[in-house]
């Protein structure tokens, strides 16, 4: 994942108790939201009936389970759209994260040709991730909402929808997303994210929702003698890969970051233990308490004492990053969309995936899924019908499909200044990162929506097998669209807790046995309570 993520695919700036557990929004319509049936009462609606962009051939088609497709190369001759450019009735305001500063519009020339080839004058405003929920809550509070803001689970979160978000459902449900046709592309799974409560309240990113995935530099593993992806059996195997990429008086390690963040969560998915929170017959039950977590902990400790993780990670966890980009550690647990934005900008490590077995041997662990869109979803600001409509004319820009010319604008920039083009493949330029406006991308765009990377069609083979191979027979968070009030206000400081004392296990200053104190803690102070809203709002919404 970026250097400003959580282990779940959200910001850590976002409500830690929320964001962490993938909860979504609830909300219901105003009666300024540009459509009818407003309260908490309003009607359920269908989701936007899925309408694939055929504009462009793929070179690997999309899967059931949401394996997306793959492309090669980019089309010699990008497909122009209609109607673009745009004349909107005023200039477009936001509030979005980013992870850096972008130059300013007058010297950014990404920014500029945006904005000539959607007609839209668009003001980027962004927050860097760790500050934006402190921004977000001061605009809310202020009453002064831009026109498409990025959604973060807050406090009262219902209310606040209904109060400042245009209610979406009037215009996207079903069939009338025809209106936005790059919108009805975007795969119906990644609608459950800003969709709540049967109501939908924005727009999606949508990303492979391949979860965590353990993705390493094949440069830095032929330098250990690996020139093959490893073929790994059990838990065993795993080990011994790790110790063969770990070498202290080398400062070698086979990885770094807080394991209680990352290699806990893949040694649960190696045990086949619960995705967080798991659901049967209506009833809600947490990983805290499984009782492979307790196996989980057990492992992951020995594994961090042994030294096969970097000793600094729980201290320094920031440097996991630098870590990995100086060659200190080999493998990086991330999302799995990162794999294609870090492999853009680093060919020469040529990333690559380990597909993580059963523990216990007996092929590919179950994938712990991850959410099938960015977290922090676009809303747009309640107003008029017309103005309403208006911005999701220029989202659904934003949304371009690959082998489009507005695709490679909005996703590469401009060509001469932001890439370049080798045969017909965008290649970022060094001057791109400044320029590259990437909370505009948080509004829709398709850039992880399929698989493509420039000059490197070995890689994108690669990522369609490993997604055909984990996203069929993939677990999703039960929790997965459905909202605790409890989990946004008391969540956030338990989950805390819950860290702490999983993290005193995995160093060795506690003994596994601790942790039935800590799960039983929590279980009062608010997990029983959070379980109680989910199973609720379960039976309202029913199964998906």
């Amino acid at each position: 994942m970026s250097r400003t993520l959580g282990r779940r695919g959200f910001l850590t700036g976002v409500s830690l108790g929320a964001a962490a557990t993938g909860f979504a929004l609830a909300g219901c319509s105003s009666p300024s939201s540009g459509g009818p049936g407003g309260g908490t009462n309003a009607e359920a609606v269908p989701p936007p009936t899925r309408i694939p962009y055929t504009g462009v051939k793929a070179d690997l088609p999309e899967g059931d389970g949401g394996i997306p497709a793959g492309y090669f190369a980019y089309p010699k001759e990008p497909v122009k759209r209609d109607g673009f450019p745009l004349s909107l009735s005023a200039p477009v305001t936001t509030l979005l994260q980013s992870d850096q500063v972008i130059a300013q519009r007058g010297q950014n020339s990404w920014w500029q040709a945006i904005e000539k080839q959607s007609g839209v004058t668009v003001e980027i405003n962004t927050v860097t991730s760790t500050d934006y929920q402190a921004k977000f809550q001061t605009t809310i509070a202020g009453g002064q909402i831009p026109d498409l803001c990025q959604v973060i689970n807050v406090p009262g979160m219902p209310g606040m929808l209904e109060k400042y978000f245009a209610d979406l459902s009037d215009h996207l449900s079903g069939d009338k997303i025809k209106d936005y046709p790059v919108l009805a592309s975007i795969p119906t799974l990644a609608w459950q994210v800003p969709m709540q409560n049967g109501r939908i309240w924005g727009i999606p990113q949508p990303r492979p929702h391949g979860g965590q995935i353990a993705s390493y530099r094949s440069d830095l593993f032929e330098s250990f003698g690996i020139s093959e992806p490893p073929d790994l059996s059990d838990g065993q195997d795993f080990l011994d890969l790790c110790r063969q990429l770990t070498d202290p008086k080398r400062s070698k390690f086979a990885m770094g970051a807080h394991p209680a963040d990352w290699m806990l969560q893949s040694m649960l998915e190696m045990m086949g233990g619960p995705n967080n929170w798991s659901e049967e017959g209506g009833a809600f039950a947490h990983e805290y308490e499984s009782p492979i977590m307790k196996d989980a902990l057990s492992e992951t400790g020995k594994m961090y004492q042994e030294g096969l993780i970097h000793p600094d990670g729980v201290a320094n966890p920031s440097q996991n990053w630098p870590w990995w980009m100086g060659g200190t550690t080999s493998i990086y647990l991330q999302d799995f969309s990162q794999w294609m934005r870090y492999g853009r900008l680093y060919p020469q490590w040529r990333i690559n995936v380990l597909t993580l077995p059963q523990w216990s041997g007996g092929g590919a662990a179950q994938k712990h899924l991850g959410n099938p869109a960015y977290g922090a979803w676009c809303g747009i600001k309640a107003d008029s019908e017309d103005r309403v409509k208006e911005l999701l004319t220029f989202v659904d820009y934003v949304a371009s499909p690959f082998g489009t010319a507005e695709y490679l604008t909005v996703n590469f920039g401009a060509e001469g200044t932001d890439h370049t083009l080798r045969e017909t493949d965008p290649i970022l330029t060094e001057s791109a990162s400044i320029n590259s406006p990437q909370g505009l991308h948080y509004c829709g765009s398709q850039q992880y929506g399929s698989l493509y990377m420039p000059g490197d069609p070995d890689r994108v083979k690669a990522m369609h097998a490993y997604a055909t191979k984990i996203l069929k027979d993939g677990v999703l968070n039960a929790a997965l669209g459905l909202y605790s009030e409890e989990s946004v206000t008391k969540g956030a400081a338990a989950t805390a807790r819950m860290k702490d004392a999983q993290t005193e296990i995995i160093v060795g200053r506690k003994p596994v046995s601790g942790w039935d104190d800590a799960v039983k803690q929590w279980k009062s102070e608010t997990g029983d309570a959070q379980r109680k809203e989910l199973e609720e709002g379960f039976q309202k919404r029913g199964p998906r």
